[in-house]
């Protein structure tokens, strides 16, 4: 268990509740502080194995704090888990404190059930960080250069991939009545039929493998059900369900990343590991949508919602069925 965990925020009513919500979640120790100098201090003493920070604090803000905690500043362990508040943070920030490896975010208010996911997120795996060293040179640099397609000095989107995203269409054949090439249609009454889908799914989009064809039906249904959740529900009554849908997502990117390069490894598929790569690539950028939508939950209407789209037509559509012949020619 992520224990002991150290909340940081100005407000002490705030610092108080979340750690009643920690402790009720089983983080048995909850240490607090009013800002980012003290937060400092006590990581060093207490070594915590979670970091919950507000953002705007002074002396030290959130962003700094993370800043420094990732550089290694002062001895500081600097892989600890950190979840950041935010309410009303700009884009700007949200990329910077995602260019230093933020674990998570939380929109204030928090409530018991987000921070429940954050710490089962976490529980079940933290982000992978690079060594301080990493950190400590970009913390040298101007930070004013990052970018919003910038995580860890790579390029999360390129140019191109960014005009794609923004202009995503469905594929051939597959435009729903009503539906721009931006985002659904506005939310339909209640009791409306709830039988349409996105995307359909059709023997075209088999990549040659009963398996993996499962695999991707299920991705099938993510976006169907993003869809149906922007469609045809209430805002009020979507803001579980876009969580749900996250981390739905996160576990297709695990299970059928592990799937696939399991099948085109044991059958040596020529562009094998050209294809791993897109992989990582893909898992970066979902990462990068995935914290951008926890930091600001409007974003999955969005972001969200045009990168299944841009994941199904130019990763499955037209990457993956790239090898559908040659796994189809048999062992």
């Amino acid at each position: 268990m992520l224990s002991p965990c150290l909340i940081v925020d100005d407000h002490e009513m705030i610092r108080d509740t979340i750690g009643l919500m920690a402790q009720a979640l089983g983080i048995k120790s909850v240490i607090t502080a009013a800002d980012g100098a003290e937060a400092i201090s006590k990581a060093y003493h207490e070594e915590p194995k979670l970091i919950i920070t507000d953002l705007q604090m002074d002396p030290i803000d959130g962003l700094e704090m993370l800043r420094l905690m990732r550089s290694g500043r002062y001895h500081l362990r600097h892989d600890t888990p950190i979840i950041i508040l935010t309410a009303n943070a700009s884009q700007a920030v949200i990329s910077e404190c995602i260019r230093y490896d933020v674990d998570a975010f939380m929109v204030k208010p928090v409530k018991k059930q987000d921070l429940e996911n954050r710490v089962k997120q976490l529980s079940k795996q933290t982000k992978a960080k690079k060594p301080p060293k990493f950190y400590f040179e970009m913390y040298q640099s101007d930070p004013a250069k990052s970018t919003d397609f910038e995580h860890n000095g790579a390029i999360v989107f390129t140019e191109e991939e960014q005009q794609k995203i923004e202009g995503i269409n469905e594929p051939q054949g597959e435009a729903q009545p009503g539906l721009t090439s931006k985002e659904p249609s506005m939310p339909s009454p209640k009791g409306e039929s709830k039988d349409r889908k996105f995307i359909r799914w059709q023997e075209k989009y088999t990549v040659g493998d009963p398996s993996l064809d499962e695999s991707n039906k299920q991705l099938l249904s993510i976006i169907n059900d993003t869809y149906e959740a922007i469609a045809y529900h209430h805002e009020d009554e979507t803001k579980t369900d876009f969580e749900a849908l996250a981390q739905r997502f996160r576990d297709y990117i695990d299970t059928h990343f592990q799937l696939e390069e399991d099948i085109l490894e044991a059958r040596t598929y020529p562009k094998y590991k050209e294809h791993a790569a897109i992989h990582q690539r893909l898992a970066r950028q979902a990462q990068y949508v995935l914290l951008q939508c926890q930091a600001d939950p409007e974003l999955y209407r969005s972001e969200f919602f045009k990168f299944l789209r841009y994941w199904w037509i130019h990763h499955v559509v037209r990457e993956d069925t790239q090898y559908r012949d040659f796994l189809l020619q048999g062992p």
